[in-house]
Formats: C-alpha cells, sequence, structure tokens
C-alpha cells in the first residue's frame, strides 16, 4: 500500500509542475516506453523520437492527469497514438519504396489497433467509466441507466418515472456532460 501513495504523491508532484518528479517518472519509464514503441516501429532513432515525444506530450498535458489513477497506462496510450500516426504516415509514403517495410508498418498498424493489446488502457478506461458513475446524481443516474443500459426511449422514461421528456433529456445531457469531462482523454 506504500508504493501507492508514493506513485500518487510523484503523480501530484508531476501535475504541480514538480520537473525532479517528472525526471524521476522518466528515468524509471523511458526503457520501457522506448521499448514498447520499438516493438512496433522496428528502427531505434524512431522508438526514441516517439519515446521523448510522448513524455514531452505527458508534460504538457500533466494537469489533465488524474492523481487516483496510475500514470503507466495514460502514458502508453499516447505512445500508441504517436507510433499509430508514424505508422500510418510511414505506411502510406510514397517515398517509401521497400514493400516489404510497407507491409510490416501496415502489420504494426493493426497489432497497435488490435484490441487485445490495450488491455492495461481498457481497465483505466473501466475504471474512468465507474467512476463518472459515481459522481451522477441518482436522479441522473437512473435516467441515463434506462436509457443507455435498458434501451428505453425518453417517453418511456418520463412515462415511468412521472417526469416530462424535458426532465429526461436535462438528465441525459447532465451524464453525458459528466461523462465528457471525466473521460476527455480518452475521446
Amino acid at each position: 500500500m506504500h508504493e501507492v501513495s508514493e506513485e500518487k504523491e510523484l503523480m501530484i508532484s508531476i501535475i504541480n509542475g514538480d520537473r525532479k518528479s517528472f525526471d524521476a517518472l522518466y528515468k524509471k519509464e523511458y526503457r520501457k516506453v522506448f521499448f514498447y514503441s520499438l516493438q512496433y516501429l522496428h528502427d531505434n532513432a524512431l522508438a526514441e523520437d516517439i519515446a521523448q515525444d510522448s513524455f514531452i506530450a505527458l508534460w504538457e498535458k500533466r494537469k489533465l492527469l488524474d492523481p487516483e489513477f496510475p500514470i503507466q497506462p495514460y502514458l502508453f496510450s499516447i505512445v500508441k497514438n504517436r507510433c499509430l500516426n508514424l505508422l500510418r504516415k510511414l505506411a502510406n509514403d510514397k517515398r517509401v519504396r521497400n514493400e516489404v517495410l510497407q507491409k510490416e508498418y501496415r502489420a504494426s498498424i493493426i497489432s497497435l489497433t488490435d484490441d487485445s493489446s490495450d488491455v492495461v488502457i481498457k481497465f483505466q478506461l473501466e475504471e474512468y467509466i465507474k467512476k463518472a458513475y459515481k459522481e451522477l446524481p441518482e436522479k441522473v443516474s437512473s435516467t441515463f441507466i434506462l436509457n443507455r443500459m435498458h434501451g428505453m426511449t425518453y417517453q418511456e422514461i418520463a412515462e415511468s418515472k412521472g417526469i416530462s421528456i424535458k426532465v429526461v433529456e436535462y438528465h441525459i445531457s447532465q451524464a453525458l456532460k459528466i461523462f465528457r469531462i471525466r473521460l476527455k482523454e480518452f475521446l
């Protein structure tokens, strides 16, 4: 449990702009980030560039981090997206004449877009969703669940709860607003 509190303290320090804490994270995670990107890019220089850019992006977006959740899945989602963008560019680059290399890039794109490679990110997203649900007021939550989970129309919800359709619309819009705020880094 002590390790979790250290990670949370590190997150809070980074969010507050502490360069030493960020440097400690960099030293701890750089090799993992580099090898993760190298796994898809198969080029040391490109993997280094992606790793560096990903840490820069993390630093620039540090205010969006949530200290309640581990930083590693967020960092790896940045790396994944940067790898995908670069691979798409390279796979379609007319200057990349080597057909084998283009096929390799396309295979890497497929593996990066494969859902099974995102277990950690999915776990974090599920945690964010659960946390967002807990933030919803009871009436908003029950209305949202009836609509999204049970497939009820606004009219059916209004009739079953004895409220107007306008109130149902308001509840749904409030729920979506909270979800957009809590899930902004995934959208």
